[in-house]
């Protein structure tokens, strides 16, 4: 934890420098003010353990300072503690404890008495802050959970309906193909039909692929650079035309080194299509990128196009989710990306601003990749 800031305020250097001394032997961050607005100032910015403030001081006074400051979103609950030399000043003291004063101390104080009340402010403070971000981790760690817990429902429903939809697809399907042959010709309403039916088939592949149907990945393994040069292969005309291309920037370590081969064709190559298909409007390049530190594979997927909203990309790798048409996307694609880097152990990620810009940024453990094994079945297994 980074040390704890205090505030201390009086107009007078030397009570300041007093301040300092009594609290140079406690693991905080001292910052000091001589006027009540640079104090107030000073609280919209930076949230304080305690602040120390002296009662009289010009223009304006510690009492409505501490009102002012208890209107900053940072300090509405600060404790503070007054110091003044005027111990008849009755009236002002119960302003100030009106106002949200902790104690009075009046001078000259007692260092000892002052240092032990800071070290339970500082005490409080480091508590609360822990308490803060233990919540944001559990709060983190239940959002994964439930993510986890849908994503396996999600898939369960889909192993299903692409079973039960693939069979009644073939009955159709061969309906269909048996009026062909029976009229002899394909009239529009036939010619309609076929169109949806293959639009139904492409559908079910897509829930197929989602629920796992394709995970039998193959044996061999390859180094990064033949992924990329296969993925070329396979998008084909789809980068060689003169208005969109594929580039490739790897260093040298990253290109060569061994890794499972559909698996991480298949991370890649739904990203590589999502960055070609948003720069279809105004054709530029999309790059490809790879890099190897001593415990991660890096792997980048960076394009030019319109770029992607806060709200979409919140969405991005939710399943059957898509910013696009219906018939331009099933929506199951970089939800599939993300099931395949969370099964390896890595992270996933999207930056992007509107109105141009977007890059996919995956971390895959250097161990995993190597453990990564084939069992009886010919189902990949860690090792």
């Amino acid at each position: 934890m980074n040390k704890v800031p205090i505030l201390i305020v009086d107009d007078t250097p030397e009570n300041l420098l007093v301040l300092k001394l009594t609290f140079r032997i406690l693991d905080i961050e001292c910052h000091q003010c001589l006027s009540a607005m640079e104090a107030v100032d000073l609280c919209e910015s930076i949230e304080f353990a305690f602040i120390v403030l002296d009662v009289h001081m010009p223009k304006v006074n510690g009492i409505e300072a501490a009102r002012k400051i208890r209107q900053t979103a940072k300090n509405r609950h600060t404790p503070i503690l007054f110091l003044t030399a005027d111990v008849y000043a009755t009236d002002l003291i119960d302003e100030g404890y009106d106002c949200g004063a902790v104690d009075f101390l009046f001078k000259p104080f007692n260092t000892k008495q002052l240092r032990a009340k800071a070290k339970t402010f500082i005490d409080l403070f480091e508590k609360r802050i822990e308490s803060i971000e233990a919540k944001r981790v559990i709060e983190e760690q239940t959002a994964f959970l439930v993510s986890n817990e849908k994503h396996q429902a999600i898939m369960r429903l889909a192993a299903g309906l692409s079973h039960n939809l693939n069979n009644r697809l073939t009955v159709v399907k061969g309906n269909v193909d048996y009026f062909s042959a029976e009229l002899g010709y394909e009239p529009d309403w036939l010619v309609d039909t076929k169109d949806s039916l293959d639009e139904c088939v492409k559908i079910v592949d897509a829930l197929q692929g989602y629920a796992g149907y394709d995970d039998e990945f193959k044996t061999e393994r390859g180094s990064l650079k033949s992924v990329f040069e296969n993925i070329q292969r396979l998008l084909g005309t789809a980068i060689t035309s003169e208005e969109s291309s594929l580039v490739f920037e790897s260093d040298g370590s990253s290109a060569l080194f061994e890794v499972p081969f559909t698996l991480i064709t298949e991370i890649v190559l739904p990203m590589v299509i999502n960055a070609l298909q948003s720069v279809t409007t105004d054709p530029t390049p999309v790059l490809l990128k790879s890099s190897l530190t001593e415990q991660e594979l890096l792997i980048e997927v960076s394009d030019l196009g319109i770029g992607m909203d806060e709200e979409t990309q919140s969405h991005i790798f939710e399943p059957f989710y898509s910013s696009r048409e219906l018939y331009e996307s099933k929506g199951l694609g970089l939800s599939r990306v993300k099931g395949l880097v969370d099964f390896v152990g890595g992270r996933i990620e999207v930056k992007s601003n509107k109105p141009k810009g977007t890059s996919f940024l995956v971390s895959l453990p250097i161990n995993k990749l190597e453990q990564l094994s084939r069992d009886e079945q010919g189902g990949w297994v860690s090792g």
